[in-house]
């Protein structure tokens, strides 16, 4: 089989995948309208959002959250990449920070949430670090696994023919922790965005989680719905058309 010929199978089966995956979704949500007295239908929402969008509530919220998530992500991301190298080449740098990893994966969303309204209050610094708070460990985590795996004996040998220990970053383990990378942005993102739609609930007067508080407290489900389908069409939308490439790019070797 060619790589052409793997690459269109691998692409009709992902396809195949989101398309069942969508369907199951709304079958489940249309059961729900069905069995349930408050349910709103699809439709509903859908003209709910066309409704907030008409009063320009949509945008504007949208482009505040995805600010604070890009912020926030991209602090974990290069935190916790340095973290993670660091514990992967260091035993004392592992042992000295494996514990708080445990502890942060074992944190959830929620509670970083809640703790950062409490220290920094109703500002835009709430939703970017609990933003941070979330997705760190995901990445330390990863990378750290992926540096370990990195043969000692391959390093030791650059280092013997005088080989800087910036170039062995780079050049070795940088590529090795590639794959990994991108399990630990996805992971990262998943936790991370939850994270922001729960300070922006508990903490904020705008974005998303604000939106979606704002139509739950005035009891009507058909808004909240509406802001809940944009939360989860972002992260469909970032994993296939984002994390899935990038992944597929950097994993790419494994099937040469």
């Amino acid at each position: 089989m060619t790589t052409m010929t793997r690459r269109i199978s691998s692409g009709s089966l992902s396809a195949t995948a989101v398309l069942a995956a969508v369907a199951s979704i709304l079958a489940a949500w249309q059961l729900a309208v069905v069995l349930g007295n408050r349910v709103p239908s699809l439709p509903d929402a859908v003209t709910r959002l066309g409704s907030e969008a008409a009063a320009g509530d949509l945008w504007g919220n949208l482009a505040i959250s995805m600010n604070r998530f890009v912020l926030g992500l991209a602090a974990a991301l290069v935190v916790g990449a340095a973290l993670g190298v660091l514990m992967g080449l260091s035993r004392l740098a592992d042992l000295a920070f494996s514990d708080l990893t445990a502890a942060g994966l074992a944190i959830p969303a929620v509670i970083w949430a809640l703790l950062t309204t409490m220290w920094f209050g109703f500002g835009w610094l709430t939703p970017v670090m609990t933003v941070f708070l979330s997705g760190l460990p995901f990445v330390v985590v990863n990378i750290a696994k992926a540096t370990r795996a990195v043969p000692a004996e391959l390093v030791l040998m650059a280092r013997s023919f005088g080989v800087s220990r910036a170039k062995v970053l780079r050049q070795i383990v940088a590529p090795a922790v590639a794959g990994s990378t991108v399990a630990a942005v996805r992971f990262a993102i998943m936790s991370a965005w939850n994270g922001l739609l729960l300070a922006e609930w508990f903490g904020s007067t705008s974005g998303v989680g604000w939106r979606a508080r704002y139509w739950y407290d005035a009891n009507q489900l058909d808004g909240f719905l509406a802001w809940v389908l944009v939360f989860i069409a972002l992260l469909v939308v970032a994993d296939l058309l984002i994390l899935g490439p990038i992944e597929r790019r950097t994993t790419r070797w494994r099937t040469v």
